[in-house]
């Protein structure tokens, strides 16, 4: 059935369940829905993910009972109910230190439906040395649920819990991109996936490559990581906790366990072993991978580190120009240098780069920038722009600059509202010279308030500041 065809409340359904399909997997459908008819959709959408999660997720719950929202009849009214995006690291600390994974799973079930809250207590995690062997432990309790991390730039990673049918969604919309398809089982049997990274791991970026080989690649054979082994969450929770405590003159007050001493004694292995794995990367794409079609997904900082390394050993045009290379944040606070696209296109051989706008606490929502530097919301986000010191609601219509917030309707386990740290300057009712319909941040208009202001950045939640104090109070007392 073409999307013409079908009712109003199939396609809320299948925006909930099924994005692809809404665009009867086409992209060229998916980047051209109708934008009165997707502002609708959403809102239906956004309407039943509150229904079914409102008493359901206990935080949410309690905010929502604090601000007396029983229902969403406007997109504005979901407002008051947006998280801080630090809600997904506002366990307390000293957790970690102890090695009090118990207390962890007690905090991270606050966030999640009571399935999932269930099976989160019911795991084991009495024997857990560390994050490592934590996320180890909750995988092989929980094989639908993963939980990922951020990287922890201010000294405490964020915990992310999603199902693995949201990353299924998510990847399926990022396959519209990549596959040059007639329909939505056409794979590319010769597409291979170049990772500048390592293999594994439970930071979200890397996390994802366990689903993007399911849907993109004929097989795991495809998949060419620099690095083979696992990305240690400790190592970096370790680095980010030395890097907060030098900038905060506390350095001679972190501890660090004999275990951890061991753990970083095998990392400075692996990174003496580094060269050499570089070197066979590098060898196996100028060799097996050149002239093949590949896709590369990864933060700028990882493509533009592998162009150069690229350039310096003479390797340009290694792949196939109609390679799909995309590209979102990432190395926060430092700034791009200047002709790292064109490094990282002369490299590779491709003409242009996917770039989007995107975060971890956005799955499903990599909102992609077009030929005309505009970076259009993808239809599994809505977007809002909030006043940067109140987070009231700023109007959706012409030219508007404020805080970025965002609802992912692709969350199921967990409530998808969020505000972030980012200003942004969003086009409600001009189109794009690109003839999408879909609203858009305008291009070059992003930048972090922390950044912005100096390092500081007090992030105010829409909702009253009783209930609003009242919920995080509930999430993060967690009885001993």
């Amino acid at each position: 059935m073409s999307p013409t065809e079908m009712s109003r409340d199939k396609k809320t359904e299948l925006l909930l369940t099924e994005p692809a399909a809404l665009a009867n997997h086409d992209v060229q459908t998916w980047q051209h829905l109708p934008r009165a008819e997707m502002d609708a959709i959403q809102l239906a959408a956004l309407k039943r993910r509150f229904a079914s999660l409102r008493d359901r997720v206990p935080v949410l719950k309690k905010l929502a009972d604090g601000e007396g929202v029983a229902q969403i009849d406007s997109l504005h009214d979901v407002v008051p109910l947006l998280f801080e995006h630090t809600v997904f690291k506002s366990y307390p600390p000293s957790l970690l230190e102890k090695k009090r994974f118990d207390q962890i799973n007690k905090w991270l079930g606050k966030l999640v439906t009571p399935e999932v809250a269930e099976r989160i207590a019911a795991a084991d995690v009495s024997g857990c040395q560390g994050l490592d062997d934590w996320f180890d432990a909750m995988h092989a309790a929980i094989p639908d649920l993963r939980i990922t991390h951020t990287s922890g730039t201010s000294g405490t990673v964020s915990f992310l819990p999603a199902s693995t049918r949201e990353w299924e969604k998510a990847i399926a919309i990022r396959k519209l991109f990549v596959w040059k398809q007639d329909g939505p089982d056409m794979a590319d049997p010769d597409l291979h996936s170049v990772y500048p990274y390592f293999r594994k791991g439970n930071l979200s970026h890397v996390r994802a490559n366990e689903f993007l080989i399911r849907a993109l690649l004929p097989h795991e054979g495809n998949f060419h990581a620099a690095y083979p082994g696992a990305l240690s969450t400790d190592m970096l929770h370790l680095g980010a906790k030395l890097r907060a405590a030098h900038a905060n003159g506390t350095l001679d007050r972190i501890e660090i366990s004999p275990e951890l001493l061991r753990k970083k004694k095998d990392f400075d292995a692996l990174q003496a072993d580094m060269p050499q794995y570089l070197a066979n990367f590098f060898d196996e794409m100028a060799t097996k991978l050149r002239g093949r079609r590949v896709y590369i997904g990864a933060t700028w900082n990882l493509l533009h580190g592998m162009a150069k390394a690229g350039l310096e050993r003479g390797l340009e045009g290694i792949f196939h120009p109609d390679s799909f290379i995309t590209t979102t944040g990432g190395a926060k606070g430092v700034v791009q240098p200047e002709g790292w696209r064109e490094d990282v296109m002369r490299f590779t051989g491709v003409s242009r780069l996917n770039e989007t706008y995107a975060m971890s606490e956005l799955i499903s929502g990599s909102n992609p920038r077009c030929e005309h530097g505009n970076f259009h919301f993808t239809p599994t986000v809505v977007p809002f722009v909030l006043d940067p010191e109140t987070s009231q609601p700023l109007a959706r219509e012409g030219t508007v600059t404020g805080r970025a917030a965002f609802y992912d309707l692709g969350a199921e386990v967990h409530w998808g509202g969020f505000i972030t740290g980012d200003e942004v300057t969003v086009e409600w009712d001009k189109p794009c010279a690109c003839g999408r319909p879909s609203r858009y941040v305008v291009g070059g208009s992003i930048q972090r308030y922390s950044e912005k202001n100096g390092g500081d950045d007090k992030i105010t939640c829409a909702a009253t500041e009783g209930s609003h104090r009242e919920a995080m109070d509930f999430l993060s007392t967690i009885e001993q």
